[in-house]
């Protein structure tokens, strides 16, 4: 009986032995960010149309989610863009030269409202911009496209010296080769101001995703390192946000994107507010 019951222990310690074995622990896959679409706006306060594009946008972001589709609204839409100086006159000038030249480095636009969809060429067409009627499409496309790209953006502002430090963390999941570029802006939304609307001037049209700022080269920052598979590319930038801008309605938005001619493709954009 002893035998027995010592036989049974024996195998009771062993079963226990095996059931306490470190099991291989299953690490999930990191992934390097969501998908983002950008949309550069051309407009402008003598625009007519241009508010019903804007109102498409929004609905658009409220679809997609807003902290996915990214807008950027561009006050270079030639003399569309020039501020009334007559009664209801503009409190506000959107124009600046880095904004006339980024929607230049863009490309020409034939008509308002119009804006890019991460800057992609549309078969057949020979400009970036394209016409409303085909915004919610190419939307809807390129949240399937993937291309292998994340981006990380951390900024921090003192509103008493109004410094903004921006800290960008760029993250290939594949190799991407070709030149590539980074851009980033300051947006302000919600500035009330006189917009034509159809038929009326309205002296207090909300005005939304104005681009205010850009912190690059229009044309984007060159990224000289090479985008490798698992890599990390950082940049830091600091500005003083100029006094006219409102912080609690601003924004930054940085985007990566080609820069050749005319592949100027947006690979991924993040957007982080001023205020937390």
């Amino acid at each position: 009986m002893k035998k027995i019951f010592t036989s049974l222990l024996t195998f009771a310690l062993l079963v226990s032995l095996l059931g306490c074995q470190e099991e291989p622990l299953n690490i999930p896959k990191l992934s390097v960010g969501k998908r983002h679409i950008l949309v550069e706006e051309l407009t402008g306060v003598r625009c007519q149309n241009c508010p019903d594009g804007t109102r498409e946008l929004v609905a658009l972001q409220n679809t997609f989610g807003q902290e996915n589709l990214i807008v950027i609204s561009i006050h270079a839409a030639g003399n569309y863009s020039d501020p009334y100086t007559t009664a209801p006159a503009n409190q506000y000038d959107f124009r600046f030269a880095d904004a006339r030249t980024l929607a230049s480095y863009i490309g020409e636009a034939e008509g308002y409202p119009t804006a890019t969809i991460n800057r992609r060429l549309m078969e057949g067409n020979t400009s970036l911009f394209v016409f409303r009627a085909t915004w919610a499409g190419l939307i809807a496309d390129e949240f399937k496209q993937d291309y292998g790209l994340g981006m990380f953006l951390n900024d921090t502002y003192n509103p008493v010296t109004r410094q903004l430090d921006i800290a960008l963390n760029i993250a290939p999941e594949k190799t991407l080769t070709g030149e590539n570029r980074l851009t980033v802006i300051i947006t302000q939304d919600s500035i009330v101001d006189v917009q034509q609307d159809g038929a009326v001037r309205k002296p207090a049209y909300i005005h939304r995703h104005v681009l205010r700022q850009v912190v690059t080269a229009p044309t984007g920052d060159l990224i000289s390192e090479p985008l490798t598979a698992n890599g990390l590319v950082r940049r830091n930038y600091s500005v003083v946000l100029p006094k006219n801008l409102e912080a609690k309605h601003c924004t930054v938005v940085a985007y990566v994107h080609h820069g050749g001619t005319p592949d100027k493709q947006v690979l991924q954009v993040v957007e982080a507010a001023v205020l937390k």
